[in-house]
């Protein structure tokens, strides 16, 4: 079984950290109501739209961050066992 998995922890690691910063930052803010007291049916129906443009938005932050949590949990679990085996195979 000469198949080996290499995982460069410090690279993942760096990549998840940047992956959450950039998602933190993100504005997912549109403006509520654009057109004033102006009730013509393409202002009430562009309002609905950057409505659900935002919740969307937020939605797909949450599941970036979600996912990034997911990974950063996956790599440290993968170091940790990495360094249970090389630990085992050194006293063996």
């Amino acid at each position: 079984m000469g198949t080996e998995i290499k995982i460069q922890y410090e690279e993942a690691e760096a990549a998840l950290s940047k992956l959450r910063q950039s998602v933190d930052s993100w504005d997912t803010s549109f403006p509520k109501e654009i057109g004033g007291a102006n009730k013509l049916e393409v202002i009430n129906k562009l309002n609905e739209l950057n409505e659900q443009c935002q919740k969307m938005l937020e939605t797909y932050q949450e599941l970036l961050l979600d996912n990034q949590q997911t990974s950063k949990q996956s790599v440290e679990d993968m170091e940790d066992t990495d360094q249970s085996l090389h630990s085992m195979i050194s006293m063996g």
